[in-house]
């Protein structure tokens, strides 16, 4: 993700070419060459229903069971990164301001937020394992690093019945994105420690006043988010065997026992499968008495492949994602400047009210278009009394790897080209003159060639738009008894995904600014 920079002008900030216009043509031809084929082939096949696919279950190896029913094993990993997180909040409060001299804003929006979507994409939530604010949460909370004890300092109280869903999560992505594009906080690096300690606040808070981790269940942003995108992940844990669980009688999995804790998010290994809301913390493996949890290797995108309901709470999310994710791109081009300076000048706007009116308009645009498609996928398909809440559900989820795909060919083009400028600052992290490991005065070059890159953003992009054709035609021939119909109902759809492919095309055609200070 990135910044617009409040009054910040375009030529105060560095730039990243653009692709070349050849190397679009041909992702422009491939993109619909791609659909088309698609489309054709996966209609015309015979089967209806998901195939069966193999895994890899990873606590069949010794030492990887071994660690991962010890209570250590999360401890563990939170450490170090719980150590990093109090690097980034004492330099972004207490060391040198400007960005490019302090550890802060590199490591937390180019090397993590950057990062954060890629771990998402091979290994799922375990951000959740590893995540500092929870860790924080569940120590205070527990009175414990690691032991199980029988007693907490919650008050357990049950979370509101109107809040358990995920609107909370889904404002309050929208609200950090405003703060981060339209403040620059990815400038500000006492900015960016304000956003990891308000983080740990409401982790703190929800721990001690609600039953179990109800916080990562409905209202954690970054966890909702990478709950999404984690349903392409190949990692899963899921319940070995369903007929074991059928004749559990004491359901340790979600209730606890001496071993382990209750999961902290509600799910029931019986019936789960998907990885949503699960947060890896491993409760689960340590509690059941009948050894019936796997952790699972699966090929990509498994949850999508069989998805055929969805949540509406969870369908306006991607929605939001889909367009945040444009919206991203849009803000680190010239055009973006062009369109904010026009904004301000028609309504009289400010630089801060010309950038929300311009955000107010990305979210709304896009919601309206892909409203208007899914109603019209009911009545090509000759069925107009499909309920267009039911459709709009339905419909979001094919859309959700053509966000995840270019926000990974996003965040690679900063990751890559920016990534380098932490090795200095890993001897500084304070901007106070230090060089601890002699590479303070170091100018690295970026780790790959934009020419590397270009060609890697192309292929996840084409990518993304072969994953959501594949699921969009599934899940319509579930939908729909006949061929003619599912086929029909896709077309809407389709031209939709195709588009947002396409402006993801052109947005990576253009001149994209920093994500911070050199």
């Amino acid at each position: 993700m990135g910044h617009a920079g409040m009054g910040m002008s375009q030529d105060m900030m560095d730039m990243m070419a653009g692709m070349p216009g050849w190397l679009v043509s041909i992702i422009i031809l491939a993109l619909c060459a791609i659909s088309f084929l698609l489309v054709v082939w996966l209609n015309w096949r015979r089967t209806r229903q998901p195939q069966p696919f193999s895994t890899i279950d990873l606590l069949t190896l010794p030492l990887v069971s071994h660690a991962v029913k010890s209570r250590r094993f999360q401890f563990l990993l939170q450490l170090p990164v719980v150590l990093l997180f109090f690097v980034v909040i004492g330099a972004g409060l207490y060391g040198n301001q400007l960005a490019s001299r302090n550890i802060a804003p590199i490591l937390t929006w180019t090397i993590w937020w950057a990062g954060l979507i890629f771990i998402i994409l091979f290994m799922g939530k375990l951000w959740c394992l590893i995540c500092p604010w929870n860790a924080f949460a569940e120590w205070v909370e527990r009175l414990s690093f690691w032991r199980k004890r029988t007693s907490t300092l919650s008050l357990g109280l049950k979370w509101p019945s109107g809040w358990r869903n995920i609107y909370i999560a889904t404002g309050l992505f929208i609200g950090l994105t405003w703060l981060e594009l339209g403040y620059g906080i990815t400038f500000s690096p006492r900015a960016t420690a304000y956003i990891g300690i308000l983080m740990v606040v409401m982790a703190v808070v929800c721990a001690f006043v609600f039953e179990r981790k109800s916080f990562c269940r409905y209202a954690c942003l970054v966890g909702r988010v990478s709950g999404m995108y984690a349903l392409f992940s190949p990692l899963e844990l899921r319940s070995r065997d369903r007929d074991v669980c059928k004749t559990c009688r004491t359901h340790d999995c979600f209730a606890g026992n001496g071993k382990g804790y209750a999961c902290p998010t509600f799910q029931y290994l019986r019936t789960m499968d998907e990885n949503t809301y699960c947060i890896l913390c491993t409760e689960c493996v340590k509690t059941c008495p009948h050894g019936n949890v796997a952790v699972n290797l699966r090929p990509f995108g498994a949850d999508l492949a069989r998805q055929n309901g969805g949540q509406a709470d969870e369908a306006y999310l991607v929605i939001v994602m889909v367009c945040l994710t444009i919206f991203h791109g849009l803000t680190m081009t010239p055009a973006w400047v062009y369109l904010t300076g026009f904004l301000k000048r028609a309504a009289g706007a400010g630089e801060l009210g010309a950038f929300s009116i311009g955000m107010a308009g990305i979210l709304l645009l896009p919601a309206l278009l892909y409203t208007g498609a899914a109603w019209c996928a009911g009545r090509l398909a000759g069925r107009p009394g499909l309920l267009l809440k039911r459709a709009f559900i339905t419909y979001a989820y094919p859309l959700l790897p053509v966000a995840l795909f270019y926000h990974l060919a996003h965040n690679a083009e900063h990751f890559f080209m920016e990534g380098q400028k932490l090795i200095p600052l890993l001897s500084d992290p304070f901007g106070w003159g230090w060089n601890l490991f002699g590479t303070a005065n170091l100018t690295p070059s970026s780790w790959l060639h934009l020419s590397t890159i270009w060609w890697m953003q192309a292929g996840l992009v084409l990518v993304g738009q072969a994953a959501g054709v594949a699921i969009l035609v599934g899940i319509a021939r579930r939908t729909f008894p006949t061929r003619g119909q599912a086929l029909r109902s896709q077309v809407p759809v389709l031209l939709l995904m195709t588009a947002c492919s396409l402006l993801n095309v052109w947005l990576m055609a253009q001149p994209m600014t920093m994500r911070t200070g050199m």
